[in-house]
């Protein structure tokens, strides 16, 4: 009420804007004086003055007002937000990003929670509930999971060595001329790729991340495997695709069966198909 009556410029007018009688507003404003043990007005016969003290408190409450309207705003904005926790690969998050941008435009309600991990640790949090979905790459077992393949790509060799940068694919045989970077978690896989064909290859280094591979390739330890989709984010490297078919990976997506049921995931995998197949 104090507002309204500095912002009325006199007790009977606010009281005329208010709905109320004056006698009853005029006592509110004598108690909050006693409350406060200051004066607030100075009344004059038409209109009444403010007093130093009178000035800081329409101050102060100016300012909370303000405030208690954005915190409403905050407070609802907030209230209407979806959140969508989404787990990715360190390979498979270049696919991500020109989703995400779209699913924004549509909703600008929509939050997303990233986490990038390997693909086991990824299945695990998927497991634990902790994601709603992922973008994995096989071979990866995903027992009890709803999977969705979504494109197979091949393998590519990245790295610097001379004679390596050249046009034109590269062969298993080729490649064991040369030391080689590998993920950990395709490192039997690759060993049984080359052992089916009789080659014994070179592993010169071996990691849990194809952003570490790529570091080391551009070093010039050795060729980095890498996945196909990886050829996005290289820059200043040489890169020859594998001829060997069977050495290929695929990109997964993968859900909790009771995740089925989310419209937002439905929409974001729709999304992915529909972005995989333009590319």
């Amino acid at each position: 009420m104090f507002r309204e009556v500095v912002d009325a410029g006199s007790i009977s007018e606010a009281a005329r804007r208010m709905n109320l009688s004056q006698p009853p507003l005029s006592y509110h404003m004598k108690m909050l004086e006693q409350e406060l043990g200051v004066t607030l007005f100075l009344r004059g016969k038409k209109n009444i003055e403010l007093t130093s003290a009178g000035k800081l408190l329409y101050e102060r409450a100016q300012t909370m007002l303000s405030l208690e309207r954005a915190v409403s705003r905050e407070v609802s904005k907030e209230g209407k937000k979806k959140t969508l926790r989404i787990g990715v690969t360190p390979s498979t998050s270049i696919l991500l990003n020109p989703v995400l941008t779209r699913l924004h435009e549509e909703d600008e309600n929509l939050v997303f929670e990233i986490s990038d991990a390997t693909s086991f640790r990824l299945r695990e949090r998927l497991e634990k509930g902790m994601l709603d979905c992922a973008l994995l790459r096989s071979p990866l077992r995903l027992d009890g999971l709803d999977v969705h393949p979504l494109r197979k790509e091949s393998f590519i060799a990245v790295g610097n060595i001379d004679d390596f940068c050249v046009k034109g694919d590269i062969t298993l045989g080729e490649l064991a001329d040369y030391p080689l970077i590998i993920y950990r978690r395709y490192e039997p896989f690759l060993h049984n790729t080359f052992n089916n064909q009789g080659i014994l290859p070179s592993i010169q280094a071996v990691c849990d991340d194809a952003r570490t591979a790529l570091s080391m390739a551009q070093s010039g330890i050795g060729l980095a495997l890498l996945p196909h989709s990886m050829v996005q984010v290289i820059r200043d490297i040489w890169y020859r695709t594998v001829a060997e078919n069977s050495l290929e990976t695929e990109i997964l997506f993968v859900c909790r069966k009771q995740s089925q049921s989310n419209p937002l995931i439905g929409q974001l995998l729709n999304l992915l198909v529909e972005t995989i197949q333009d590319s």
